[in-house]
């Protein structure tokens, strides 16, 4: 018998504990998606967070990619390096380290997720994952609800520690056009960016096409959360999840009488009557500007964002990573990168949408909420989407550090 090297105990330790490492990794990309915005020098939290994951992945003997997936990301990284290419000869506003640095963000991201990805799925951890960052989610929620009460209390409670690396300004949290009204933010940077997340997290729990059950109370708090945000977007993104849940018509043909539906109904109509003035200023005036036009935020997201976009350069744009942040993730793409890697990404959307159609309409609607697909939220947003929409892609021809354990 040939003796056990020490690749061979490392490989039987790390099984031996994978249900450990297999936490551990799902907590944390759990966490990464509420820390985005907690800056340590240039890089944000989960920057670190996603390393953190990868040693992980590596030391675990959890990471496996396709030889597929390996050709994407090359053809993906191929395509912005000759979009960098051809900026750097032909645009003189382009900046070749700010290029770089881009395309270091996206092979990195993509290096990381796609591992995350194939764990979850070989060892079907999918419901294990949805449970945490719901568990993260209401953890996030409480925070947030807890800093606007101390806000209210006036610093009879202690709250400036949770945004010790993010903002601490009042335009952060105050309602513009109403005195002493304040946004829940939580320990993100703006009431809409808390919003977007849990917009992410609401529409994981009701469209995931793996029948996994989250309690109705749950996300009954995540909305709650999300209307006191104050945030428009985000509650109309909430609204859409709501309808979309609640009123197909396949559900419509199993309605029947529920009390739990009834009580919220009648809570919604106290809450409706206590709250008027404030859901007037709120929601109903800022409906009727942005149907006359005059709302700067919507203008930005619809209209203003395709402002940048390099029509004499169409086919290369102004260069990755060099379009000024705007709200709308799909001229975001465009003004950067150009025609090519736009279509790609309008491609991308249709198989989202041919694979979960409710899913696919959240991911369009959550691209115009909030800009940024060199963040880390976004691809964060991404691996939630492909996990849980219900294609069963990549899932054979896996390549890996260590062979021995599937």
């Amino acid at each position: 018998m040939e003796p056990e090297t020490i690749i061979d105990k490392w490989v039987i330790f790390n099984d031996k504990y994978k249900t450990i490492w297999m936490y551990i990794i799902l907590i944390s990309v759990g966490i990464a998606s509420t820390v985005a915005d907690w800056m340590v020098g240039i890089f944000s939290l989960s920057d670190f967070i996603f390393g953190f994951i990868l040693i992980c992945l590596i030391i675990s003997n959890n990471y496996r990619i396709t030889v597929k997936q390996i050709i994407g990301i090359l053809i993906l990284l191929g395509i912005l390096s000759a979009n960098i290419v051809v900026n750097y000869y032909n645009n003189d506003l382009f900046v070749l380290k700010t290029g770089i640095a881009a395309l270091i963000k996206v092979a990195y991201y993509a290096v990381v997720l796609v591992g995350c990805y194939n764990l979850i799925k070989n060892r079907k951890q999918e419901k294990r994952l949805l449970k945490i960052i719901n568990v993260i989610a209401i953890l996030v929620s409480i925070i947030g609800i807890y800093i606007t009460l101390a806000i209210y209390l006036n610093g009879k409670l202690p709250y400036e520690f949770f945004w010790k690396f993010t903002r601490t300004d009042a335009t952060s949290y105050l309602y513009d056009g109403i005195e002493h009204l304040y946004r829940t933010r939580s320990i993100f940077s703006e009431p809409s960016y808390l919003g977007y997340y849990l917009n992410i997290v609401l529409g994981m729990n009701y469209f995931n096409k793996w029948d996994i059950k989250i309690n109705k109370y749950i996300s009954l708090f995540i909305t709650v959360t999300i209307i006191l945000t104050f945030s428009y977007s985000s509650i109309a993104v909430m609204l859409v999840i709501q309808v979309l849940h609640f009123f197909t018509l396949t559900n419509l043909k199993k309605i029947r009488f529920n009390w739990f539906y009834l009580l919220c109904l009648i809570a919604l109509i106290i809450v409706i009557s206590l709250f008027w003035d404030i859901i007037q200023v709120t929601i109903i005036d800022r409906t009727m500007s942005i149907l006359d036009g005059t709302d700067y935020s919507t203008r930005g997201r619809l209209l203003e964002s395709w402002q940048y976009v390099n029509h004499e350069h169409i086919f290369m744009g102004n260069g990755i990573g060099h379009t000024p942040s705007i709200w709308n993730i799909y001229a975001y793409i465009l003004s950067d990168v150009g025609l090519i890697v736009f279509l790609l990404f309008c491609l991308l959307t249709i198989f989202i949408v041919v694979s979960n159609a409710k899913l696919g309409i959240l991911f369009i609607c959550l691209n115009f909420q909030k800009g940024g697909y060199l963040s880390p939220e976004f691809w964060l947003f991404l691996l939630m989407i492909v996990i849980f929409m219900g294609n069963g892609y990549f899932k054979k021809d896996k390549v890996g550090i260590f062979n021995k354990i599937n």
